[in-house]
């Protein structure tokens, strides 16, 4: 009698433990050795929700239920879910997210396309870059506020420089236009619109100007635009904005740039800026960097470079 409950017993624990493990999420190769929740482990192995990985010497491929390809690069370290990755230093490389979040310090990176494909480093403490290999994308901070919007073929890196709040400053470069006795700036940078208020900027619609300012904490903006901004000081650059037919008819929905350089309630940006050049949004600092339209993870040492991710 003992023997027959100790067997109940195991079973209802061998049973307790199989429901309570972590869906498996995927599967991770590499051609060599990486850890999985610390543990090494040689050639692939199996990715549970909530995992950590990490790389050494050699990339790591990673294929997740639901399509999404993603590459580590060597020394690189981020935690799976099932819905989403944190990446915790180097840098990860993806294609086919869908909406598959993707997490680095204090931002939340959202493709706009099913098929978009790009890479994330994490750069010393606090620095991001974010680069589009195709498709477009959405960089918000923890709070949600928009930060930026990322077309094919470019690149931002990205600062965090406070908690991000709504009183958090923000210096936007851009056009100032006016729609509906209302007046946007879409900032030349980061590539994302906002609504303007005070600073007597109406006598700067049409002007190229320079605003510093902050989020009017629980305000909507209008339609088209990520946030309501206090403007607190304007510089104005001494330039009218040429700017192309049917620029303010509006239309798309915030944060989804239009190809030919239209954004966010059809407010223009310019079609390039240089690199290095700045915004702060909402506490971030935000600048243009350099990206090609092909980007590869590569490995460390002498072993062979991982499989560039196909547009």
């Amino acid at each position: 009698m003992n023997v027959q409950i100790l067997c109940a017993l195991l079973l209802t624990l061998n049973l307790a433990v199989g429901m309570a493990a972590a869906p498996v999420i995927g599967v991770a190769t590499a051609k060599g050795s990486f850890k999985l929740d610390s543990a090494p482990v040689t050639g692939n192995g199996t990715l549970l929700d909530g995992v950590t990985i990490e790389t050494s010497r050699a990339a790591s491929e990673l294929r997740l239920v639901g399509g999404v390809k993603m590459s580590m690069g060597a020394g690189s370290r981020g935690q799976l879910f099932r819905n989403r990755m944190v990446l915790e230093r180097g840098t990860s490389q993806f294609s086919n997210v869908g909406q598959f979040g993707l997490e680095a310090k204090s931002l939340r990176i959202v493709a706009d396309d099913a098929n978009s494909a790009g890479r994330i480093s994490v750069n010393g403490d606090n620095r991001v870059q974010v680069a589009a290999v195709s498709g477009s994308f959405r960089i918000s901070n923890a709070k949600g506020v928009l930060l930026a919007s990322l077309r094919a073929g470019h690149a931002l890196e990205f600062e965090p420089q406070s908690s991000g709040g709504a009183a958090a400053p923000s210096r936007l470069t851009g056009c100032v236009v006016k729609k509906d006795n209302q007046y946007f700036l879409t900032d030349d940078t980061a590539n994302v619109t906002v609504q303007l208020k005070g600073g007597h900027i109406e006598k700067y619609a049409g002007h190229k100007v320079e605003v510093v300012g902050a989020q009017i904490p629980g305000a909507k903006p209008e339609a088209g635009a990520s946030q309501l901004v206090q403007v607190s000081e304007l510089k104005d650059l001494d330039r009218r904005c040429s700017l192309p037919a049917g620029a303010i008819a509006g239309g798309a929905a915030a944060g989804g740039a239009a190809a030919g350089g239209a954004t966010a309630g059809g407010v223009a940006t310019a079609a390039g800026v240089a690199i290095g050049t700045k915004a702060v949004v909402a506490g971030v600092i935000v600048a243009a960097a350099a990206t090609g339209t092909a980007v590869g993870i590569t490995q460390a040492g002498d072993d062979p470079p991982a499989e560039t991710i196909s547009q």
